[in-house]
């Protein structure tokens, strides 16, 4: 399984219309057979952060993903959102061992 936790920085007067594209990404991801979680979470003191943490069975699925429809739509939706670029980081699962 691997992990990619992205960083997100949207503009104030964006965050309704970027939660609604988010959510339509979120539901979507998770009826891939790749993907084990999707979680979008908010940053408690910064309302425009956000942390997006996708867990995949396999590298393979990861690629995948973006490959997909609902990605694309997001990231073409949400592009002119940001307050600066989103930042991924790749991780590798230690524990749990099973999704």
């Amino acid at each position: 399984m691997v992990v990619r936790a992205i960083k997100v920085w949207v503009r104030l007067s964006d965050i309704q219309a970027f939660e609604r594209a988010t959510r339509a990404n979120h539901e979507g991801s998770l009826s891939e057979p790749g993907v084990v979680r999707f979680d979008v979470l908010k940053h408690e003191q910064n309302p425009g952060e956000y942390l997006l943490y996708e867990m995949y069975r396999s590298p393979a699925a990861a690629l995948a993903h973006k490959e997909t429809e609902h990605y694309q739509v997001w990231r073409e939706t949400v592009a002119p959102m940001m307050e600066r670029s989103r930042e991924g980081t790749p991780y590798d699962v230690l524990f749990p061992l099973e999704p």
